[in-house]
């Protein structure tokens, strides 16, 4: 649901573009770090939106989207950020741009805010959104330490000064869905999220989208309310309210990714031309074999292998039957002997996978321990919370309701016995 910060961002641009120069620092956590970057970097949302989308629809033409194993979400990612990513980009990063990572090892929270390099920041980035298991087994290395998402220790992070926040889930944040009342909370990471039912296919969405309009609709939702946001706050002096239409088919700035039908026509041709000499290679291959099969023996003449045969000797014979437990011997022994000449050939290779495996285990033990920790956190927060501010103040209320039953009633008066 990155789409919708990037929305938040775009708006920014068009109707206060002071607000975005005059921040002092931009910080972002998981995927709202590539909108901070986009921000202080002076990349464009749109762009990336764009990216966003044309991964999603691919996507569809996989059994099981994002998740199906032979799909590397890192790889892509990887790619969209060094692709997008200025060659100054650690100039124009460092001391304003805030990306918070979970370190893998003990489970703290780090931000850096100082790059030395454009991979300095892509590396932080890619740190930050890495999801244990949806991205990879993998994690990203920043300065020779592994992290893994910023948000399983810090979902939205703020300075001790006040902070604009944005979230593309309903809650408590300065720009965020508008949703009802929820009669629960959800404490993620610090941030204090609504457990409404738009919010759990808002978290659906998120890391599984089931449509691309969803994902246009949260970029427009995102433009939206951030433009309600300026004008509640007299931000943009200029800015008059106008009805804005979020119908995705209606805008202009929808993804063209469907195939024109030149582009269809030039398919087509490539695949007839294909076709057809694939067809004819056949065709001539078969009157080849044809003839030659049927003219290089006459009818009556019998076969080489027979002829071979009736001219064995019987001496000969005789050998071939003797030698016949050592063939069986040799055949039995083949595997034992191709494993010790691939064990030979390949014993530094297979050392280093060996070490590469007890690695890779290493982190996935500490990637589904943090895991753990962070949906263990989400469930013990929430409930204090939730315990805290709807059940707790009912206590006393019903305490005072059965003092005043109970003096309505009157005090009981106790029975004589007869």
């Amino acid at each position: 649901m990155a789409t919708y910060q990037l929305g938040v961002a775009q708006c920014f641009r068009d109707l206060a573009p002071g607000l975005l120069r005059a921040a002092p620092c931009v910080l972002g956590s998981s995927a709202g770090s590539l909108v901070a970057a986009a921000v202080v970097c002076e990349m464009s949302p749109t762009v990336i939106r764009d990216e966003m989308l044309h991964f999603a629809k691919q996507m569809k033409a996989f059994a099981l989207g994002p998740l199906n194993p032979s799909v590397s979400v890192f790889h892509w990612l990887e790619r969209v950020v060094l692709k997008h990513l200025p060659a100054d980009a650690h100039r124009l990063a460092s001391g304003r741009l805030a990306v918070a990572m979970t370190r893998l090892t003990d489970g703290r929270c780090v931000v850096a805010s100082e790059f030395g390099s454009k991979d300095d920041v892509a590396q932080a980035l890619l740190g930050s959104c890495f999801v244990p298991g949806f991205c990879g087994m993998q994690p990203p290395s920043f300065r020779g330490v592994y992290y893994v998402d910023g948000g399983f220790t810090s979902f939205q992070p703020v300075l001790p000064t006040p902070t604009l926040t944005v979230s593309p889930f309903s809650g408590e944040s300065d720009i965020c869905p508008a949703d009802g009342p929820c009669m629960w909370d959800l404490v993620v990471s610090g941030a204090t999220l609504k457990g409404s039912m738009a919010n759990s296919f808002r978290i659906m969405n998120a890391l599984y989208p089931l449509s691309l309009e969803t994902l246009e609709q949260a970029y427009h939702s995102g433009y939206v309310d951030a433009t309600h946001f300026l004008l509640q706050n007299d931000l943009a002096p200029g800015l008059t309210i106008h009805k804005l239409s979020i119908d995705c088919n209606e805008t202009k700035t929808r993804l063209q990714l469907d195939i024109t039908d030149e582009d269809e026509d030039e398919m087509k041709a490539e695949e007839e031309t294909t076709l057809t000499y694939l067809d004819t290679s056949c065709r001539q291959v078969g009157n080849w074999n044809g003839p030659e099969r049927n003219t290089n023996r006459p009818r009556g003449e019998p076969s080489l292998q027979l002829d071979v045969v009736k001219n064995v000797p019987l001496h000969e014979t005789f050998s071939y039957v003797s030698m016949f437990p050592a063939w069986i011997l040799s055949y039995l022994l083949l595997p034992l002997m191709l494993m010790f000449h691939f064990v030979l050939q390949n014993r530094a290779s297979m050392e280093l996978v060996f070490l590469q495996a007890l690695e890779l285990l290493f982190k996935a033990w500490h990637s589904l321990r943090n895991l753990t920790f962070f949906v263990l956190s989400i469930f013990l927060s929430s409930l204090k919370r939730n315990l805290n501010g709807r059940v707790f103040p009912l206590i006393p209320f019903l305490q005072w309701m059965r003092r005043l039953t109970r003096y309505e009633v009157g005090p009981e008066v106790p029975r004589k016995l007869q």
